[in-house]
């Protein structure tokens, strides 16, 4: 097991080291190249021998593989995301105000998700084609096909103003632990990021479970004597977890994804609206710390579900070492 999770860190910090390179390379590419930031500050005095001036103390005319070498190891050995020249301070300080936000935020969603969607997906496998089964499938394909900023909307315009009158933002200026202490006002939020998890993941375990249910160890149960819920839960729903724990593993990049469209839209304080904000104002610097740090957490949830896969399939520890 131990060699299993060396193999699979050794690739996550390879495809971190990738991810880190076109990161740092994105901003040749944007207008005035990597004096972007030079010409943003400066504004109306962006004179060449002032852009020249501004660029040389603040290291922006050293050569690509130096500036490159020094992000690497800053960020390595120090975790140092850069520096946002517009808001005058670390892109750590202001990324560190949102993450906790958004972390629970999505980690809710995330927990809610498992628990809706798997025994979901299990019911609908063993009531197959039926009414109940048909009603929740047109149900999960009508919620994976809406778009998240309109599934916003109408939860705001119904549970808000019409039913319930729940609060449609979070308070402001709050802490990140208040999604407990004022759960209330969260409800939409984390309700409307579940939803958009729960469609697909469902899904894909009733796909999974009638999959593993016409397998010849499944017949060979029944032929025994096993009962329908014996063969379910003792026999199929080990083998059906495999591949939805990889799935929960990608799912990380797609819940900060719903969670930058609903914290602009219940303008909730998190990562996503401040990454919005800072796209829209240009503040690269912050833009790329918060991809890094975005690659990071998908990255460390790829890794838990690949440990998490070998602990429930030992044979792909078996075959990963035999190679």
């Amino acid at each position: 097991m131990f060699s299993y999770i060396l193999r699979r860190l050794g690739q996550s910090v390879v495809v971190l080291l990738i991810v880190i390179v076109i990161t740092f390379s994105l901003p040749y590419f944007q207008p005035h190249g990597i004096l972007a930031p030079a010409y943003a500050v400066l504004g109306a005095r962006s004179t060449p021998y002032n852009v020249h001036v501004w660029a040389f103390q603040h290291g922006l005319l050293e050569s690509y593989w130096t500036r490159l070498y020094q992000y690497i190891f800053q960020l390595v050995f120090h975790f140092n995301l850069g520096y946002s020249y517009k808001q005058e301070l670390s892109v750590r300080t202001i990324i560190a105000l949102y993450v906790p936000r958004t972390v629970w935020l999505a980690l809710s969603a995330l927990i809610l998700t498992v628990i809706i969607a798997v025994p979901l997906g299990i019911f609908q496998a063993s009531r197959r084609n039926t009414a109940v089964d048909y009603a929740a499938t047109g149900t999960a394909f009508v919620l994976y096909a809406i778009p998240t900023f309109l599934l916003c909307l109408l939860a705001i315009e119904f549970f808000g103003f019409h039913s319930f009158h729940l609060p449609i933002s979070p308070p402001e200026g709050i802490a990140p632990w208040a999604i407990f202490t004022d759960p209330k006002s969260f409800i939409l939020p984390v309700g409307c990021l579940t939803l958009l998890s729960v469609a697909g993941i469902s899904r894909f375990m009733r796909g999974t479970v009638l999959e593993v249910l016409v397998q010849d160890y499944v017949r060979t149960a029944r032929a025994k004597g096993c009962s329908p819920l014996r063969v379910l839960w003792r026999h199929s729903l080990r083998n059906a977890l495999g591949p939805i724990v990889t799935i929960l593993g990608l799912s990380i990049p797609a819940l900060f994804g719903g969670a930058l469209i609903v914290e602009y839209v219940f303008n909730y304080s998190g990562l996503g609206l401040q990454t919005l904000n800072a796209a829209l104002s240009f503040d690269v610097p912050i833009v790329l710390g918060i991809t890094i740090l975005v690659s990071i957490f998908t990255l460390l949830g790829n890794l838990a579900a690949d440990v998490a896969l070998g602990l429930i399939d030992p044979r792909l520890r078996i075959q990963g070492g035999s190679k």
